[in-house]
């Protein structure tokens, strides 16, 4: 009597498993799916999407996204999904994705993040106050005050980034540090779902209104929150913030280039070792936990302390969303910058 029972109990059991899962199969068939790059890619998708959408970024959480590596099953399932959103010329790996499978919908957020040229800021300080050209970008109606400072967030000189062995060609990568340029890709996104699913379009596009206002919301709070500083220079274990610098009048100094997996050569580390003795900065930030070896010797030699300001091109804690993550960036920086 107790196996029968314990077999029919199963019987049940395993029928609603099966229930539900054709119920879960169904729903999936409803949703759309998208494969975004790196997480702020996808942050914007999931708050766009909402309940309609199935966001995945293939780069999982805590992963090195410079690095990025793609299995064949990863690449063959670029085809199968409803929309792509990716970041043209940050993961070699995921540009040769699409070029491989063309996958029948793809926003590019070069194409919409008004990316600033590298070599413009390393190069050009003395001529950027006459022919800043990208100062009438979205920050113009923000009151960024870009062509004043725009010099300044990479300010380390060419011959030390030069004997680094750093490639500064093309452009920074970085957008998503300013919240506004990162709204830029809320409308094109919204506009990509609604023609996927158009009986839904009125939602997508009411999303993407009300990202935008909360990034606005979140740039408005960098604006005032750093707006008067004992201090305006910080310096970070490599050059991730220069958007971030360029949007709120802030002087980014690089221990190392653009890239994370290239040593600073001696001559820079000497150069950060002097700017932090002289104008007295007392923290060196690190990008993320595996960057803090890259200055904690730096730091020690110069009596400071090390922090992380999360580049947040990848998700570390999956509990921690862009919004909670940037406005920890923005508590470090008041901290390390003496802001009142």
């Amino acid at each position: 009597m107790k196996r029968r029972f314990a077999t029919t109990a199963m019987i049940s059991t395993a029928a609603l498993v099966l229930a539900a899962c054709s119920s879960d199969d169904a729903a999936d068939a409803d949703t759309i799916s998208v494969t975004t790059s790196i997480y702020p890619l996808q942050y914007v998708a999931q708050m766009v999407g909402g309940d309609q959408v199935a966001v995945t970024s293939i780069t999982p959480p805590g992963s090195d996204d410079h690095s990025l590596e793609l299995s064949p099953r990863q690449v063959t399932d670029l085809e199968k999904v409803d929309l792509v959103v990716t970041l043209s010329g940050y993961q070699a790996a995921m540009d040769d994705a699409i070029a491989t499978t063309n996958p029948a919908r793809v926003v590019d957020a070069a194409e919409h993040a008004n990316l600033l040229d590298w070599e413009t800021h390393v190069h050009d300080e003395d001529e950027e106050a006459a022919d800043h050209d990208h100062a009438d970008d979205e920050h113009a109606e923000h009151e960024h005050a870009e062509d004043d400072h725009a010099e300044d967030e990479h300010a380390h000189t060419d011959e030390a980034e030069d004997e680094a062995g750093h490639d500064h060609s093309g452009v920074d990568p970085h957008f998503w540090l300013d919240p506004v340029r990162l709204a830029g890709l809320a409308h094109p996104i919204a506009e990509e779902l609604a023609e996927i699913d158009p009986e839904n379009a009125g939602t997508y596009r009411s999303n993407a209104d009300d990202l935008v206002a909360q990034l606005e919301d979140l740039d408005e709070d960098f604006s005032s929150g750093l707006n008067q500083c004992e201090s305006t220079t910080f310096v970070v274990s490599h050059a991730a913030f220069g958007y971030l610098a360029h949007a709120y009048d802030l002087t980014q100094e690089s221990i190392a280039g653009l890239e994370i997996d290239t040593e600073p050569s001696p001559k820079r580390v000497a150069e950060v070792s002097t700017l932090v003795d002289s104008t007295g900065v007392d923290v060196i930030f690190a990008t993320s936990e595996s960057e803090q070896s890259l200055v904690r010797a730096l730091a020690e030699e110069t009596g400071v302390r090390v922090d992380i300001l999360d580049a947040g091109a990848t998700q570390v804690d999956e509990s921690v969303d862009y919004d909670e993550l940037m406005r920890t960036n923005l508590d470090k920086l008041q901290t390390a910058l003496g802001c009142m």
